[in-house]
C-alpha cells in the first residue's frame, strides 16, 4: 500500500491525488483538495508547481475544485498556500482503515471465487483420473488374459515339437504278453516301410483298460488301448504316415492279429498330438461333420480344416480359432 508524500501515512490509491509530473501521491486533504472535487488529469503537486515557469500554461492544476470557483482562483489559492479545513488524525486513520477493509474484502472475495474454481477443477480431474484408472484396470486384465493365453499356446507348441517323431496307433488289438515292438515292425512291413527294432526308441500302450465294445452275436471285447511309438528318425515317421494314408483300409486281420474276441476294425495311424491338440482335433472333426466340411487333418502337430476343394485351409490353434473359423454362436 502506498504512502502519502506529504504526511507519510498510508493511503488508498482510490481517490488519492496523483501528480502527473512526478510519481508522488497525496491525501487530498494534505494538498487542500476537497473530497468531492473533480481532479484534473494534469494536476501537479506543490513541488512541481514551483518548478514551472510563470506564464507557462501547459499545466492546469485543478479543474473545478469548488463549485463556484474559477480555475484561476483555484490556482491562486493553491499557489498562495491556502489549505482546506483541518482533518483530525483520527478521521484520517478511520478512512485508511475503511479503505484497507474494502481492499481486504475485495481480495477475500476474489480468493473465494478462485478457490471455488479450483475445487471444481480438482473434482473434474478426480473424475477423469478415476475413469483412466478403470480403463487401465480393464486393459491390464485383458493384457493379462491375453498373456496367459499366449503362454499356453507357446507351451503347447513346445510340447508338440517334442512329439514330432511320434506316432499314435489306434484300434490295434491288444493281447496279454504281446511284444509291442514286434507288432509295430509287422505293421510297418505290411505298409511297405522297413523298420527294425533299433529304429524304435519306445513303443507302448497308453490309456485306460477294461472298456468293452459290442461284437456281433452278443459277445463283447475289451477295447484296445492306443499304441504310441517314438522313432529314431523323423523321416521314418513321415514314411509310415504317408503309407497309412495310401492304404486306409488296413485291418488287424491283414497283419495276422485278428482273433475271435477281437474286432477286425480299421487300424488308424496318426501323428501323436498333445492332449490339447487331440481335443481340438476332435472338436474340428465334429464341426466339419455338422457343417459338411470335407477336410480336417493334422500336419506336423497342427490342426487344419477346409470346407472343400479350392477353399482356404484354416490352421486352428485354439478354441478361439475354432469359434472364429466355424462362426460358432452366430445366428
Amino acid at each position: 500500500m502506498a504512502k502519502c508524500s506529504a504526511c507519510g501515512k498510508f493511503l488508498s490509491p482510490t481517490g488519492a491525488a496523483t501528480c502527473f509530473l512526478c510519481p508522488l501521491i497525496f491525501h487530498r486533504g494534505c494538498v487542500a483538495i476537497p473530497e468531492t472535487a473533480i481532479l484534473s488529469k494534469s494536476w501537479a503537486c506543490p513541488e512541481c508547481k514551483k518548478k514551472v515557469r510563470k506564464g507557462d500554461n501547459t499545466t492546469t492544476p485543478v479543474k473545478g475544485i469548488c463549485g463556484n470557483e474559477s480555475p484561476s482562483e483555484t490556482v491562486s489559492q493553491s499557489a498562495a498556500g491556502i489549505s482546506a479545513p483541518d482533518i483530525s488524525p483520527l478521521e484520517e486513520d478511520e478512512s485508511e482503515v475503511r479503505a484497507m477493509r474494502r481492499e481486504m474484502a475485495e481480495y477475500m472475495s476474489e480468493l473465494r471465487r478462485e478457490m471455488v474454481q479450483l475445487r471444481s477443477s480438482i473434482a473434474g480431474f478426480g473424475e477423469r483420473l478415476d475413469s483412466i484408472e478403470c480403463r487401465l484396470d480393464v486393459l491390464e486384465q485383458k493384457k493379462e488374459i491375453n498373456t496367459i493365453a499366449q503362454l499356453k499356446l507357446e507351451i503347447n507348441d513346445k510340447d508338440q515339437e517334442a512329439l514330432l517323431s511320434d506316432l499314435d496307433i489306434g484300434c490295434l488289438p491288444e493281447e496279454k504278453g504281446e511284444n509291442v515292438y514286434n507288432i509295430v515292425t509287422l505293421l510297418a512291413a505290411k505298409l511297405g516301410v522297413k523298420i527294425e527294432e533299433r529304429d524304435i526308441i519306445f513303443a507302448e500302450r497308453i490309456g485306460g483298460v477294461g472298456i468293452s465294445n459290442a461284437v456281433s452275436g452278443g459277445e463283447t471285447a475289451e477295447r484296445s488301448r492306443r499304441v504310441v511309438v517314438r522313432l529314431a528318425r523323423r523321416n521314418l515317421r513321415d514314411e509310415l504316415l504317408h503309407a497309412a494314408r495310401v492304404r486306409r483300409n488296413l485291418t488287424a486281420s491283414d497283419i495276422g492279429l485278428a482273433s475271435p474276441t477281437a474286432l477286425s476294425r480299421r487300424i488308424y495311424i496318426n501323428e501323436r498330438l498333445t492332449r490339447i491338440n487331440r481335443y481340438l482335433f476332435y472338436k474340428v472333426r465334429e464341426e466339419c461333420r455338422k457343417r459338411n466340411w470335407r477336410y480336417s487333418w493334422t500336419k506336423r502337430g497342427r490342426v487344419y480344416a477346409r470346407q472343400g476343394d479350392g477353399k482356404q485351409a484354416f490352421n486352428i490353434r485354439s478354441e478361439n480359432d475354432l469359434i472364429r473359423v466355424f462362426e460358432i454362436g452366430k445366428v
